[in-house]
């Protein structure tokens, strides 16, 4: 299964890549940022729910005294992160909101130092950044704007590469006593509360009743690129260093991208393929046995 954990992480940022797909169509529907993200995470917080509710109750238990561990993937990452994206793409440009996103890796990095005690190796050095440097290509810079005040933007921006890069930390900590589909579900039960609060849920419930022959793609489109993922990240998680996880996670920028270019007829330049082939070497670099290849010159 170890072996298998890079292959999970990069199901999850594929899943996590086509986001943007059912986004666009809630958001078509008549929902605002807040409520387009209220609407996904609680589609998907119901049907973990349902789920494990038919399928394995024992799922739905935990200990009280990790519920800290849980407001931290729920409230602290993915609450958080959702809602400092959204505000980043208001004031800024998306590209620089996707970029200031994709800080995560190096606050991951950090924490994950301090707290599990990871080595800080050259080989994860080098793909760290060369991963964000072939975000920023992928993504783009050349129209880049961050508003009247850049400070705050920064600050908002960074806020959701953080809050992004919590889950890596916490979700490492609860998959040492609870499977992927418990920390999975109770994240968004968490952050499904946090989000409807904010959201006018009256109003979310009168677009809804409006326009209930939609909701049904709605909710598939949740699971799928938003439940699955986490549940995918997740079983990686309990397998591979957090910092390598969140490293891999960045191909979620590669994927968005064919996704447009396949779906949307978007193009890519020729910096946008070396961002790819950038972020794709990045995941080779982390696949590599220095101690291996030192063991075999030696022989």
């Amino acid at each position: 299964m170890k072996r298998l954990a890079p292959v999970f992480v990069l199901m999850a940022s594929v899943l996590w890549g086509s986001m943007g797909i059912i986004t666009r169509y809630v958001a078509a529907i008549g929902f605002n940022t807040r409520q387009t993200a209220a609407v996904r995470i609680t589609s998907a917080a119901v049907v973990l729910i349902l789920f494990l509710l038919i399928t394995d109750r024992n799922k739905l238990k935990i200990d009280k005294k990790d519920l800290k561990w849980f407001l931290g993937t729920g409230l602290g990452s993915l609450f958080i992160n959702n809602l400092a994206y959204a505000a980043t793409v208001q004031r800024a440009s998306l590209s620089v909101a996707v970029v200031l996103l994709y800080t995560a890796p190096f606050f991951v990095m950090i924490m994950s130092v301090i707290f599990f005690k990871e080595k800080l190796t050259v080989q994860k050095i080098a793909a760290l950044f060369l991963s964000f440097a072939g975000c920023i290509l992928v993504v783009g810079l050349s129209g880049a704007n961050v508003g009247d005040n850049a400070l705050v933007t920064l600050l908002i921006g960074l806020s959701a590469g953080f809050g992004y890069s919590l889950y890596s930390i916490f979700g490492k900590v609860l998959m040492g006593k609870y499977e992927s589909l418990t920390v999975t579900v109770y994240t968004f039960i968490l952050a499904s509360i946090a989000s409807l609060l904010i959201a006018q849920p009256l109003s979310m419930g009168r677009i809804i009743a409006s326009n209930a022959s939609k909701m049904p793609v709605t909710v598939i489109g949740s699971v799928i690129t938003l439940a699955l993922p986490y549940i995918c990240y997740s079983t990686a998680l309990k397998y591979i260093e957090s910092s390598k996880a969140s490293i891999i996670a960045s191909f979620e920028v590669v994927a968005a991208s064919l996704f447009g270019v396949v779906l949307y007829r978007e193009t890519l330049d020729l910096f946008n393929l070396v961002g790819i082939i950038c972020v794709v070497a990045a995941l080779v670099i982390l696949q590599l046995n220095p101690k291996k290849s030192q063991r075999d010159q030696n022989e």
